[in-house]
């Protein structure tokens, strides 16, 4: 079994081998291989001088870019388990992690770039990792508290040649950075390539467009791995479109890619956006390496075949995505009042998506386990009415979602942003014409924009908010 301590050292031999830029940021000047690692060295002397040993959880908080790359390297030259946060995370969501994971120590920002080490507790965690763990995954579960995966080397290590091999990216290819690193779609796509094979990282702020434009404008052979609203964003921004040089892919995975967004961005750039599709349990799952790489112009919810080493089943009536492969996590850890839609069994990790595979293997996701609306007695997938919704022309965004009914059980609200003027009426209409009635919305409300988080994926909790306090005047017309 592989421990933390031999991703660093796969870095070492990177370093050994390639020495060369491979931080790069807009400003400051670039980090070879070797000087990162030097860097790392010393950040990881410096942990283990302050009793930092192996099978600890370190917490790193409110790190990105380079510092959360150093410190997550120097936790593994310590032989110990990176539990990396979202860097946006509030003060109390910080606390109930760490309640929930009981890190030894906690990782922060420091002044001039500094990562101050405070101790948190004077032992390990209560319950003992599986073997190999060198990272906590954080993914959400159903009660609103972070879920942990327990997720070893191999695991990382088989998720990262995956995504290098089946996406074509060389040593010499540059990642563009705008994802976070502390998310598995940042491990997978940005950390490990850079581990593995050298791969350069080019840091930018993906909340400001100029930098990432600019970025993305570079003549070296580079790699944009983004989230749907950066395509929307780049597809649909009124400033200046860049002009793609060494561009070779763009991916998106994190959320569901609309057509309209693969399509708009592609028409702009005359470059396709592939959808991949992963999961924080298994990492990497499929991926659109067809040729023409529009997957996700074809059909919503169309995310391309199996990536290399990666077995793919539906399972049951409702036809649930299962996978197995070598990147598949040891399992969640045991939390008290931590559900989720995913389960593990036997190698094979049961995700809480349904979907369809066609005659050559392709997935396309019908929808979640858990979000199906019961309608008075009847099993109704929102994202088969989202779908609908979205083919209404004038519609720029939709979403369904199920409210408590006392006549009902449930019924449906869809959440529509309008870029032409639509009306209720209309919108009834279109949907009659595809969809049985008790598949029908009982409210409709117009919204400026659908509520996303960092990665682009809906925060259903907040759409669920403005659909109670609907009665609101700006919240519909």
């Amino acid at each position: 079994m592989k421990s933390p301590r031999e991703i660093f050292e796969s870095f070492e031999a990177t370093a050994a081998s390639r020495n060369r830029p491979v931080c790069l940021e807009e400003e400051g000047p670039a980090l070879s291989c070797v000087d990162l690692l030097e860097r790392i060295r010393r950040t990881g002397d410096r942990f283990k001088a302050a009793g930092v040993g192996p099978g600890d959880r370190i917490l790193l908080k409110g790190l990105s870019g380079l510092p959360l790359l150093e410190g997550l390297l120097a936790v593994w030259a310590c032989d110990a388990v990176a539990l990396p946060a979202d860097a946006t995370l509030a003060s109390a969501e910080i606390e109930r992690i760490r309640e929930d994971f009981l890190p030894r120590f906690t990782l922060g920002p420091g002044s001039q770039g500094t990562l101050p080490l405070e101790r948190t507790r004077e032992s390990a965690g209560s319950d003992p990792l599986p073997p190999g763990t060198s990272v906590i995954k954080l993914t959400s579960g159903s009660t609103g508290r972070a879920r942990g995966i327990a997720v070893g080397a191999a695991h990382l290590e088989a998720d990262g040649w995956r995504i290098i091999r089946g996406m074509g990216i060389g040593p010499d290819d540059v990642n563009i950075a705008a994802i976070p690193l502390a998310h598995s779609y940042g491990l997978g796509n940005l950390v490990m390539p850079l581990v593995l094979q050298g791969s350069p990282l080019r840091f930018v702020d993906a909340g400001l467009a100029e930098p990432l434009r600019h970025a993305l404008s570079m003549k070296e052979r580079c790699v944009f791995p983004g989230v749907p609203a950066l395509f929307e964003m780049l597809a649909r921004d009124s400033g200046a479109a860049f002009t793609p040089r060494g561009l070779k892919l763009c991916l998106s995975a994190g959320a569901p890619l609309r057509r309209g967004t693969a399509a708009a961005f592609k028409w702009r750039y005359g470059l396709p956006v592939r959808a991949l599709y992963g999961a924080s349990e298994c990492g990497g799952i499929t991926f659109d390496a067809s040729p023409e790489g529009n997957a996700a112009e074809l059909e919503d919810g169309c995310v391309g075949t199996a990536l290399p080493g990666v077995e793919l089943r539906l399972e049951g009536e409702e036809e649930r995505v299962a996978v197995r492969s070598a990147a598949v996590a040891h399992g969640y850890l045991q939390q008290a009042g931590s559900t989720g839609d995913g389960e593990f069994a036997q190698g094979w990790f049961r995700t809480g998506d349904t979907g369809r595979l066609d005659s050559g293997g392709r997935l396309t996701l019908a929808g979640r386990i858990g979000s199906l609306v019961n309608v008075a007695g009847r099993k109704v997938n929102p994202r088969e009415v989202e779908q609908v919704l979205m083919t209404l022309p004038g519609v720029g965004d939709a979403v369904v979602v199920g409210m408590p009914d006392a006549a009902r059980g449930e019924v449906l609200v869809a959440c529509l942003v309008v870029r032409s003027e639509v009306t209720r009426e209309g919108v009834m209409a279109h949907l009659r014409r595809d969809l049985a009635g008790y598949k029908l919305p009982k409210r409709i409300l117009f919204l400026g924009e659908i509520p996303r988080n960092q990665r682009g994926k809906i925060d259903r909790g907040e759409i669920l908010r403005i659909v109670e306090s609907a009665d609101r005047p700006d919240l519909s017309r």
